[in-house]
């Protein structure tokens, strides 16, 4: 958390305010923001889902804190709704806990930390995977959560090969109607076929 918390900050991650070190255990002090509920119990408050521009603002800020956690060559890897803090009067959202978090590597991970619903294909079918793009992945399952009210996989096989459903209440853009049915591995397959990064497959 120090290399995120170097000047300048980012407001869309909690701040550590100061850290000790003892014999065999460091000690944080984290900012404690007021009013707060993590996103999974405010999703729970509205109902279990959110409309499409509450979603929209907090994925903002979720990317927000993400990108200045690459900027400073971490990767947090468990981007969930029970890691991130929304404070309910302005809806500024906080991205917390880098329990699972390691330095951002070139190179492909072969240890997989976070939650496994949000686990990404490639970790499923080849063991390893590559730390911006699982963190893109997770980024999508959030967002299918907040405004669906439910996850979009919830086993290694449909991780793999279940069809992604949408509500019908959606918006559909142009690009949305045209992978409706489309499943996951066929997706894959295009990326493994477009990809200069397709050595990861192999």
């Amino acid at each position: 958390m120090t290399m995120v918390s170097e000047l300048p900050e980012c407001s869309n991650i909690l701040k550590l305010l100061e850290w000790f070190e003892g014999p065999d255990v460091f000690v944080l002090i984290l900012e404690r923001p007021i009013p707060c509920m993590d996103l999974f119990d405010y999703c729970l408050k509205v109902q279990g889902r959110l409309s499409e521009q509450q979603a929209r603002d907090i994925l903002r800020q979720v990317v927000l804190a993400v990108k200045h956690c690459r900027d400073r060559g971490v990767l947090h890897r468990d981007i969930k709704p029970e890691n991130l803090l929304v404070n309910t009067e302005n809806m500024s959202v906080k991205l917390i806990d880098f329990g699972c978090g390691d330095l951002l590597s070139e190179s492909p991970f072969d240890a997989f930390a976070g939650t496994e619903e949000f686990s990404p294909p490639e970790w499923v079918l080849h063991g390893k995977y590559e730390g911006r793009q699982a963190t893109v992945w997770s980024l999508g399952v959030l967002l299918h959560l907040l405004v669906s009210g439910e996850l979009p996989f919830v086993d290694e096989e449909e991780i793999v090969s279940g069809p992604l459903r949408f509500r019908r209440e959606l918006s559909w853009g142009e690009a949305a109607q045209e992978l409706s049915g489309v499943t996951v591995i066929a997706a894959l397959r295009f990326i493994e076929i477009t990809s200069p990064k397709a050595e990861l497959q192999k």
